[in-house]
């Protein structure tokens, strides 16, 4: 009697899938715990549609002194009684006549029960064209 090999997966392949599932599901956590906020550009007025993270007027947009990178900073504030353990920001940046260039973000390992967060989002597209940006979103967990 023949026996059968059974095939085995590389392990590259195992530990792909495991990567895998681990984001989708920690895509799915997010979703229901994530925040959007809308910005006019450049303006530093903000409508807050989620209100537990706000980003507060006053940020503001220029390239580095180089020329090698565009620079979003300001302060995003967390108005709940609750710790988050990740916070991201993102904004997209346009060019004069309105067309969508890239993204701008910044990330931060932490943010504590009504603290205030000092970002500074950074963008390495196009910076030379970026004539104005919009926040796309506020992601936190």
């Amino acid at each position: 009697m023949e026996e059968k090999k059974k095939k085995k997966l590389p392990t590259w392949a195992i530990v792909l899938i495991v990567i895998l599932v681990i984001a989708v599901i920690g895509g799915g956590m997010s979703d229901e715990d994530s925040s959007t906020t809308k910005s006019n550009e450049q303006t530093g007025k903000t409508e807050v549609k989620a209100e537990d993270l706000e980003l507060e007027e006053g940020h503001t947009g220029a390239p580095d002194e180089y020329g090698f990178a565009y620079y979003i900073e300001g302060y995003i504030k967390n108005n709940t009684d609750k710790d988050y353990s990740y916070v991201q920001v993102e904004f997209t940046t346009y060019d004069s006549e309105g067309n969508t260039l890239g993204t701008c973000l910044d990330n931060n390992s932490g943010l504590e029960a009504q603290g205030r967060w000092k970002f500074k989002a950074m963008c390495i597209e196009e910076v030379d064209k970026i004539a104005s940006y919009k926040l796309k979103e506020i992601t936190k967990w």
